[in-house]
């Protein structure tokens, strides 16, 4: 009865690596192996090497997570759930199905655990326990279940994995509508803050070098729906766009106009932010793009003064007048 259920291959998800794919299809074909041969303890016992195998799989792909082989089954399990959850649409609550119905799937694929204990291959026994039709179809059943949702949810995951990202902001090419895919499968509110906070200083960076793209669908794109951008990715951004990775301000004048005002319009504490930035700013070099641009820099802050909260006005027109104070003779 559960031999079709092993007919249709499981789910293609880009971005995994030729031996990633290559160990999840052996995990797939040994379960059917073993189905086909009625080998029902080598079927209990495949059932749950490849959720163990598929999660694994997920953590290394994700974010190059290599998980020890001794962690325990549940271990390994929750942390590549978590991953591929991570890739849920924004504003579903915790008790909405479609969060409940794949976390009942992860419950059930749990419970392979003990199955194989009791039943699978793996342990040497000194009894024979009866496996029964119920026990191998709720063994299958269960490994399948969470084995092809997962697979499915890494798609989306994977293009949202903050390292690969990261890297993608530093020398990647990016098409229209190509970074607010992937911002949106990162699901930037539920990253930790450091890791908003270093994808916003990411696309701050990649903005200040007049990637249009980048400008208009990571920090432009605040303005439509400013709930959707904590505070540290804000934070990263507007860093990003006054200081390059070797620490030196850098910027262009056209970035700051649209993007200032997007980065500080909603933030929680917009005039600390601006009070860092400064600090920054106050023990940087300046790079030399940065120098022949200043005037025409200088100008755009000026004119992106009254856009900007009220509480942001005072501290920023300090910063202008810092940087005056701080500009090289060639400036």
């Amino acid at each position: 009865m559960i031999k079709h259920l092993l007919q249709e291959q499981l789910p293609h998800a880009d971005g995994l690596q030729d031996e990633q794919r290559q160990a999840i299809n052996e995990g797939f074909d040994r379960l059917r192996r073993a189905v086909d041969a009625d080998d029902r303890p080598l079927i209990v016992g495949s059932a749950k090497e490849l959720v163990e195998g598929v999660a694994r799989v997920i953590l290394v792909s994700y974010d190059g997570r290599v998980v020890p082989d001794q962690d325990p089954y549940d271990k390994v399990l929750g942390a590549a759930h978590k991953v591929i959850e991570h890739a849920v649409s924004l504003g579903i609550p915790r008790n909405d199905p479609l969060r409940q119905i794949p976390e009942n799937a992860k419950k059930m694929a749990g419970q392979l655990r003990e199955l194989r204990n009791s039943f699978g291959t793996g342990h040497g026994r000194s009894i024979v326990h009866e496996i029964t039709d119920e026990v191998v179809e709720a063994s299958v059943h269960a490994s399948l279940l969470w084995v092809r949702w997962a697979l499915a949810r890494l798609h989306t995951a994977l293009q949202g994995a903050l390292a690969p990202l990261i890297r993608d902001l530093g020398d990647g090419i990016f098409y229209g509508g190509d970074l607010a895919s992937r911002l949106a499968s990162a699901n930037i509110p539920d990253l930790d803050q450091p890791d908003q906070r270093r994808l916003g200083l990411a696309v701050g960076q990649r903005s200040a070098r007049q990637t249009v793209n980048v400008r208009v669908e990571g920090i432009e794109a605040i303005s439509v729906h400013p709930e959707r951008w904590p505070d540290e990715y804000r934070n990263g951004a507007l860093h990003g766009l006054f200081l390059n990775e070797d620490g030196q301000v850098f910027t262009y004048p056209y970035a700051i106009d649209s993007a200032v005002p997007a980065l500080l319009n909603g933030h929680t504490a917009p005039d600390r932010l601006i009070q860092g930035l400064a600090s920054k700013l106050a023990s940087a070099s300046w790079s030399v793009s940065f120098q022949n641009a200043f005037q025409d820099v200088l100008e755009a802050m000026h004119r992106t003064t009254r856009t900007l909260p009220e509480e942001a006005r005072a501290p920023w027109t300090k910063l202008i007048e810092e940087l005056k104070q701080l500009a090289p003779e060639a400036a």
